[in-house]
């Protein structure tokens, strides 16, 4: 007996989903793509620890792409439709890749505040002290 295949969510992450489109025509297309390409950048270097952003920063980005309003123009879901995007399915990609880079819980709308990742290493720590010393 055939059983129809389940729907099988899109294993890419954002990042990948984003840098495989074609370059938007229109200039204002093109500002949409680069939004978005800035969030999830923004995000993954946070998650990655590899350049850790203001918490109220991060909170902003991680919000805009939780919320599901259509009313603003340049809301995440308004940007994923004019791009020809599925915004569950890229919001999806970017929860498994920034779980994959070792975040928690940045896209959970439950969860107001966002979860501190991954601490700063004290080899990390002590390149930047000596680099903050060298510029005095």
């Amino acid at each position: 007996m055939n059983h129809p295949p389940e729907h099988i969510p899109d294993p890419t992450y954002a990042s990948e989903t984003l840098l495989r489109l074609a370059p938007p025509r229109r200039p204002e297309d093109r500002l949409m793509l680069a939004i978005l390409l800035d969030g999830v950048a923004l995000l993954r270097e946070h998650a990655t620890g590899l350049c850790p952003h203001a918490p109220r920063l991060v909170s902003t980005t991680v919000r805009w792409f939780a919320v599901t309003d259509e009313a603003w123009p340049l809301s995440f879901v308004n940007v994923c439709h004019t791009l020809g995007l599925d915004p569950a399915v890229l919001r999806a990609g970017l929860q498994r890749e920034l779980t994959d880079l070792g975040a928690v819980a940045l896209l959970d709308p439950q969860r107001p505040t966002v979860v501190p990742l991954r601490p700063a290493t004290p080899a990390g720590a002590g390149a930047r002290k000596r680099h903050a010393s060298s510029q005095g």
